[in-house]
């Protein structure tokens, strides 16, 4: 039967009182170092370097591959807009106000998106899966331009004596472009590749 008397807490509580106290833990202190600085301390300062160092990298990890190709300067400046998704394809002219055709000028089949336009019509499809048996490699085309740039000079895709491998991204897309603004007639009229 349970007593709620404060003497009966305590005849339970000095009951127990030795299990408890055979249980009891050390804790040693602990020094806590930081590993970003080389005292160990921590800083803000240190802090906001290793932050800052970690966005750099993921920020700028393709704008390298856009300009140090040697490809023509327009070629260049196209292939930067691109990856930052600005190329004026029917969506995003549609996304400033212009009423058009949302169709692929390509294919007529899907919206022009960026990502449908440069990496996944049909047309461009050819090119790519071109391109990539010349290579005799297995390649899954990531989702976006960025994923393409992300990934095309990784290790298996281009070895330092393919420098003319960098550029078949910009080169396909270039000549995408190209052919797009031109209306493609014999595309259009010829139709499926």
């Amino acid at each position: 039967m349970y007593d709620p008397s404060p003497s009966h807490e305590l005849s339970v509580l000095s009951q127990h009182a030795p299990q408890i106290q055979t249980h009891a833990y050390h804790v040693k202190c602990v020094r806590l170092e930081w590993s970003k600085d080389k005292n160990g301390k921590f800083s803000v300062n240190s802090a906001y370097k290793e932050l800052n160092s970690s966005v750099v990298k993921e920020r700028d990890w393709s704008w390298k591959m856009i300009w140090k190709p040697k490809i023509p300067y327009k070629v260049n400046c196209f292939t930067w807009l691109l990856a930052k998704e600005v190329i004026l394809t029917q969506e995003n002219l549609s996304k400033r106000g212009h009423q058009l055709v949302a169709e692929c000028f390509l294919c007529g089949e899907q919206p022009e998106t960026i990502n449908h336009l440069f990496l996944h019509c049909k047309w461009t499809n050819q090119l790519w899966r071109m391109f990539i048996c010349l290579k005799g490699i297995r390649w899954v085309k990531p989702g976006s331009i960025a994923g393409v740039l992300r990934c095309w000079n990784k290790d298996g895709m281009v070895s330092k004596k393919e420098e003319r491998w960098k550029i078949v991204p910009a080169c396909i897309w270039w000549s995408v472009w190209i052919e797009r603004n031109s209306g493609c007639p014999q595309l259009l009229s010829a139709g499926s590749p």
